[in-house]
């Protein structure tokens, strides 16, 4: 499938909003946006995991603070970075709040229930 190519001018600074538009958004949203959304769940999701994994593993160490700390700023980073490479449409943030939230949640849940047996 051969994709369409802009003729990029010798001195693109006259009309580079025109010609530069997409630069430094999601290639894959271009070519298939359903798979592209789908993407940034899983991907967001996989890495509310890791991190939730990690918060559980450390979360009694001495150095308690600085990783809810390090994780909390980790998921800001990764929210902005999601959120800058997006294409200029409004963005699903409903659904990658679950993704966010949905690990921690699970987590909570399964400490009630091994609490109360």
């Amino acid at each position: 499938m051969a994709t369409e190519q802009v003729d990029v001018p010798e001195i693109p600074a006259r009309h580079f909003n025109e010609y530069f538009r997409h630069a430094g958004t999601s290639v894959l949203y271009n070519r298939n946006k359903k798979g592209h959304n789908i993407f940034v769940f899983v991907n967001t999701l996989a890495f509310s995991a890791s991190t939730s994994t990690i918060l559980g593993l450390l979360l009694d160490s001495p150095f308690q603070t600085e990783v809810l700390l390090a994780i909390y700023s980790t998921n800001g980073a990764f929210a902005v970075s999601v959120a800058a490479v997006q294409p200029l449409k409004p963005m699903e943030w409903g659904l990658l709040s679950v993704a966010f939230i949905l690990p921690y949640i699970i987590r909570v849940f399964s400490n009630i229930i091994q609490r109360y047996r």
